[in-house]
């Protein structure tokens, strides 16, 4: 079966089946309540999820023949994965525990930190900035900036 975009076509450089599978997957069951884009780019696919809710989290991958980049936040919650089937299974956890409302995000100017509620009870947390050049963190930011519990998809 191909979705018109090369992604299911012999002697392609694909994506991993096992991701474009998850995709597809959440297309189908978040279609009531999300949006699910899924791309071709050179080499690899592209996906994008923005729920309905404003209250929720949107994310996104892309994924490459050996490396997954997952995007939660908008500075933080950035995993650079490699492709194995370890990594694959952490996106899937980590998208679907952001569907299901357990991310919470800490911002600060030029920065955020992401913290995602896994299944089994294990926090991931990635933190992230674009400050400018020179400046440097306040102390305990996390602290005492404003953060957001986001809602679930549904």
């Amino acid at each position: 079966m191909s979705d018109g975009h090369g992604l299911d076509e012999p002697g392609t450089d694909q994506p991993s089946a096992t991701t474009l599978r998850i995709a597809r997957q959440l297309a189908q069951e978040l279609a009531a309540v999300a949006t699910v884009e899924i791309d071709d780019c050179k080499g690899g696919i592209s996906v994008s999820v923005t729920p309905r809710n404003p209250r929720a989290r949107a994310f996104g991958w892309a994924e490459f023949s050996d490396q997954l980049i997952l995007q939660v936040g908008d500075y933080g919650g950035r995993w650079e994965l490699g492709a194995g089937p370890e990594d694959v299974a952490l996106l899937e956890d980590i998208t679907r525990s952001v569907i299901a409302g357990r991310v919470r995000e800490v911002f600060a100017p030029g920065r955020s930190a992401i913290s995602v509620l896994l299944a089994d009870g294990t926090v991931e947390t990635e933190i992230g900035g674009e400050a400018p050049a020179g400046c440097l963190p306040l102390p305990f930011w996390r602290r005492w900036s404003r953060s957001i519990q986001y809602a679930p998809y549904r």
